[in-house]
């Protein structure tokens, strides 16, 4: 039976506003049906013609319904539109025609009817949770975890529902199993992957190496996983040889040698990829080894077969399940966004299906790749590849060249490399070298060696006549490079002889000038005045330097506001998308993230749910706060000796397994000196940030037993440390973003700008949630305990404190003089025997 076709009022209100902004003209639209006839979320996919309807909707999936509108107001479809509606009703997809008021629906043909899925059986999916399932037979240590079931629950109903779940789930949940289950059923009920995204490491490979192989075993079904990481983390096997064998042309003594281990790894590795490597090499040899989409021959590639990328590629493919992370995620989506494709494969395989866990990472990782950032040393490392001191690709092709014939070509070629191209490298180092050094010297008055680059910076005569000089000198020479690497791969192409004997060096040059225009263009989003069509902040950061050091100038581009791209690219794509993390809720609920994220208005099927934690945390911790701290925003030195005498007293008291978190380096590091003059560290053992890798002084820590462990932002979520070896944790202050870091500013603008209140609306549920998460890393298991000590007095004296309090876990607070709060956790500790 034929659907009778209505637009909703959004839908109707959205394709008249386009049409507006069209000045009345034709637009297109390809929008979703539901099951009643409903027709939602147009978005623009062409303008005008024929040609390009049908171009632009070529990647459209069967069951949704192309739109235009017909200014006349004369709906009876056109010769033009009956040729599209048969091309667009082979692939599934409808047309209809509209007024520019969207006040009527002409359809020409209908959509093909939705597929239908295979529910899932909730009931079963609990039961293989509960007591008695097959995963308590399975699993030794098994615990029934009512909450788990509640959060499969809520995900089932997600798939079942086609809508997105917000799903905050306490630590001990156990939601990664909770969330495996349903993805996992719906694959092999329908055959339809989930790519899981995360936003570390750690998750990453407890998904892989544990929990899909225990399920897999458990439940018994034919599934299967992959996980999915970026292209350049695998060995290109053919770049491994060409770099070899021009390993003189190409790298100093040292380099050679890392390039020789890696031919030697090469050899026994299954996986082919970074991670598996036994040491870190060089960026500058890895840059000549890693698998990359512009220097790969393909099916042409006489490694293709055995290539590791390839072989990971087919695997994803093929899988079920795929893990990745949130950088690839979003670089799997700007590719989409930026084809008009969300049906073909991309970086990703196609997917209607996403769970995000570590969800409150997400505004941050998507700013992340929608902004640019460029330094001076990593400008300087591309054009190194090209030409350092007599090596690189340069060198490497004059050699390719001069064993070859001499004719007309080679002579020719050989003359672009002297003559041109090589001076041309020179002048962009030295360009580039003016460039840095200009904006260098605007940083150094800072004190914290971050410069926003403001309008007002941006009029200023300093600006125009030292910066804007030196960008546009550079630009201009990066140009001239680019082109010239060009122009010397069309040369040779001229010559099938050459083309052949040099494909794999041109190959090289290609992608050397693809990155020199990414530089190009990065340079020129940060340093120019063009308006790239949305709110951008930019900034010059300087790293490191110092001891004769030369430091480092990164300048960076960022967008404002994500959260239409988010809901643009991915929420309005997929069928299914489960948001879950153990911090995704303040006092005010999911609001904070539903703003950030681009998940407030009509379109969107979302439900909400809170799964609190199993653990008793009126049994298994205390929370301390000291009201006779000097003040937070008081004089620093004495705040930071109070931080120090308070870390001696509890580390007394617990005999050390302390985490210390701090929301800046430079009380890090004072305090840290201070525990020494004290001579803490012979007490207990003093890991702190900076002085060794993050995952080795967790190591370390943990080994100890006993240690206190000084961290700063990454240590505030994603480490895991369950047990005695961590039993208490301070947090020195409340961890409000810095108002003057450039990006945080401009999004407190943005939101004054629209009549809002960027302190209740941003900064304090930003806090809160951040709180909640350095809160998380004490109490990981039911037989955990500790206390926490709070130093930030703000949380009893200013009239936000209860915000903070009232978005922790139920934990008790005491409040007190730290000599009256020391008797009571004195004895919290001494109950642990």
């Amino acid at each position: 039976m034929s659907r009778v076709l209505f637009l909703t009022p959004i839908a109707a209100e959205r394709i008249r506003s386009e049409i507006a902004r069209a000045r009345g003209n034709e637009v297109c639209f390809l929008a979703r049906v539901g099951e009643a006839g409903d027709v939602h979320d147009p978005r623009v996919v062409a303008r005008g013609h024929r040609t390009a309807v049908l171009a632009a909707v070529r990647e459209a999936e069967p069951g949704m319904l192309a739109i235009h509108n017909h200014p006349s107001g004369e709906l009876e479809p056109s010769d033009p539109d009956l040729e599209i509606a048969a091309e667009l009703y082979a692939q599934g997809v409808g047309l209809a025609i509209t007024d520019n008021q969207a006040r009527e629906l002409y359809v020409v043909v209908e959509p093909a009817s939705l597929r239908e899925y295979e529910p899932l059986d909730v009931e079963a999916i609990e039961a293989a949770l509960g007591p008695g399932g097959v995963l308590s037979r399975a699993h030794p240590a098994y615990e029934d975890r009512p909450m788990q079931r509640a959060l499969a629950r809520a995900v089932a109903a997600a798939y079942d529902g086609g809508r997105i779940a917000l799903a905050e789930a306490g630590t001990g949940t156990g939601k990664s199993v909770a969330y495996l289950i349903p993805a996992i059923r719906w694959a092999v009920l329908n055959r339809e992957r989930t790519v899981v995204s995360t936003n570390t490491i750690n998750l990453q490979e407890q998904l892989v190496e544990k929990d899909l192989p225990f399920l897999r075993r458990a439940l018994g079904e034919p599934f299967r996983f992959a996980l999915v990481k970026g292209r350049r983390n695998y060995i290109s096997i053919r770049r491994a040889q060409l770099a070899a064998q021009s390993a003189g042309v190409l790298f100093e003594t040292a380099q050679q040698a890392e390039l020789d281990a890696i031919m030697a790894w090469l050899r026994t590795t299954r996986e082919g990829s970074l991670q598996d490597l036994p040491f870190q090499p060089a960026p500058e040899v890895w840059d000549e080894v890693a698998s990359e989409s512009d220097v790969c021959l393909r099916a042409k590639c006489p490694h293709f077969e055995a290539c590791f990328y390839q072989r990971a590629r087919r695997d994803a493919a093929a899988a079920d399940i795929l893990v990745v992370n949130h950088h690839l995620l979003f670089s799997d989506l700007a590719v989409r966004r930026a084809q008009g494709n969300y049906t073909a494969p991309a970086v990703l395989p196609p997917y209607r299906r996403v769970i995000l866990d570590e969800a409150h990472n997400l505004e941050d990782a998507a700013t992340s790749h929608l902004g640019a950032s460029i330094s001076r040393r990593g400008l300087f490392r591309v054009l190194a590849r090209l030409d350092r001191r007599g090596r690189g690709i340069l060198s490497a092709v004059e050699e390719r060249l001069r064993a070859g014939m001499d004719d007309l070509i080679q002579q020719d070629a050989l003359r672009q490399v002297r003559e041109r191209l090589r001076p041309l490298v020179e002048r962009a180092r030295e360009s580039a070298g003016d460039l840095f050094d200009r904006a260098e010297a605007l940083v150094a008055a800072r004190e914290d060696a971050v410069l926003r680059l403001e309008e007002a910076l941006r009029e200023s005569r300093e600006w125009s006549e030292q910066v804007v000089p030196a960008h546009e000198n550079l630009a201009i020479v990066l140009g001239d490079l680019a082109r010239g690497l060009d122009r010397l791969r069309e040369q040779i192409l001229l010559d099938q002889k050459w083309a052949e004997a040099l494909e794999e060096r041109l190959l090289e040059l290609q992608s050397a000038s693809a990155r020199i225009g990414a530089a190009e263009e990065a340079l020129r989003l940060i340093f120019s005045n063009e308006d790239p069509g949305f709110p951008v902040v930019r900034w010059l950061e300087r790293r490191g330097g110092g001891e004769g050091r030369e430091g480092n100038v990164v300048a960076h581009a960022a967008p404002v506001d994500v959260s239409g791209a988010l809901r643009e690219a991915l929420f309005e794509r997929v069928d299914t998308a489960v948001l879950t993390s153990a911090t995704l809720t303040t006092r005010d609920g999911f609001d904070f993230l539903r703003r950030r994220l681009g998940l407030n208005g009509g379109g969107l099927r979302i439900e909400e749910s809170v799964f609190p934690s199993p653990f008793d945390y009126e049994d298994q911790t205390v929370v301390a706060i000291p009201e006779d701290m000097p003040s937070p925003n008081g004089e620093s030195a004495a705040y930071d000796a109070a931080t120090a005498e308070i870390i001696e007293d509890l580390a007394s008291m617990s005999d050390g397994g302390i985490f210390v978190l701090f929301t800046s380096y430079r009380s890090l590091r004072v305090v840290a000196a201070d525990l020494r003059r004290r001579g803490v560290d012979g007490r207990w053992p003093l890991f702190v940030q900076g002085e060794a890798p993050r995952a080795r002084l967790v190591e370390r820590f943990t080994a100890s037993g006993r240690g206190i462990l000084l961290g700063v932002a990454s240590f505030w979520e994603g480490v895991d440390v369950p047990g005695r070896p961590l039993r208490g944790l301070i947090i020195t202050k409340l961890p409000f973003k810095v108002p003057g870091e450039p990006l945080t500013a401009a999004r407190i603008e943005a939101i004054e700008a629209a009549g809002g209140n960027s302190f209740y609306e941003y900064m304090l549920p930003h806090a809160a949630l951040r709180l909640k998460q350095g809160f998380g890393r004490l109490i990981r298991s039911r037989v955990d305990r500790g206390a926490i000590v709070l130093l930030d007095r703000r949380v009893v004296e200013k009239g936000y404190g209860r915000y903070f309090l009232e978005s922790l876990p139920p934990a008790p607070v005491r409040v007190a003089p730290w000599a009256e709060l020391t008797p009571a956790i004195r004895g919290f500790y001494a109950l642990e025997g």
